[in-house]
């Protein structure tokens, strides 16, 4: 089984019309779980929520409960680095976790808990794929780099600055932020679950009149990421 975890129903809503629902689960309070075949691989998919721990906890729940052995990762980022703009695609090879520091208690990196590496690496071989198949269903700019992942969306360029320019102003490739791929990605870390991480940039922070639309723009993103991950879990010639 694979599992296509979204943070908000709009991430998920691309699936929810292209799979062969099957049956649907209440997995945790208001969360609901829908199970069904996209293509030849049966899939559960579900809307985890914001905010790491609220994902760690939910994705924890899905992997013990369905063992899935691949997870993807998809919904909104908002970027902070020029060459990334409203409407791109990144695909994460890290993501680093934001507002976590044992840096005091213990010989650790900003990001990184005890026992764990200082930023989670998605399943590499996979996203060199889905980047592939990327170019074969849109047009949109894509690119590979970093994500930052937090516990809250961040909406203004000092709240990202406060935490890049003091812990990461030598990676140039973190190019994004999001609150919830850093939970996503812990969970599948503990069960040792390979993750591919694909987000849709809605808004470039520091432009305030991309905040206005920023809704609509992550949602217009959906199609291109479902359609990258359909081929991904296809055979490179087979057709959407």
């Amino acid at each position: 089984m694979i599992a296509i975890l979204g943070q908000t129903q709009d991430d998920i809503l691309y699936f929810t019309a292209k799979m062969r629902i099957e049956r649907s689960e209440d997995i945790f309070g208001k969360t609901k779980a829908y199970f069904g075949h996209l293509f030849s691989d049966e899939v559960v998919l579900a809307a985890v929520g914001e905010g790491n721990e609220f994902t760690a906890m939910l994705t924890s729940v899905i992997i013990d409960r369905y063992d899935p052995y691949l997870v993807f990762s998809i919904g909104t980022c908002v970027s902070f680095q020029r060459e990334l703009r409203q409407g791109d695609i990144l695909i994460a090879d890290r993501v680093y976790l934001a507002n976590v520091d044992f840096t005091k208690e213990h010989p650790l990196s900003y990001g990184q808990l005890p026992g764990e590496a200082p930023f989670f690496v998605g399943d590499l071989r996979l996203s060199d794929k889905a980047e592939r198949e990327s170019y074969l269903v849109s047009s949109r700019y894509i690119q590979r780099g970093y994500l930052l992942s937090g516990s809250s969306f961040p909406t203004e360029k000092e709240e990202v600055d406060s935490i890049i320019r003091p812990h990461f102003l030598s990676q140039e490739v973190l190019k994004a932020y999001d609150s919830g791929s850093g939970g996503i990605l812990l969970a599948a870390s503990a069960k040792k679950v390979p993750v591919v991480t694909i987000k849709s940039v809605c808004f470039e922070l520091g432009n305030l009149e991309q905040r206005l639309s920023y809704r609509r723009k992550g949602l217009e993103a959906m199609p291109t990421i479902g359609k990258i991950v359909s081929r991904t879990l296809l055979d490179q010639g087979d057709a959407i």
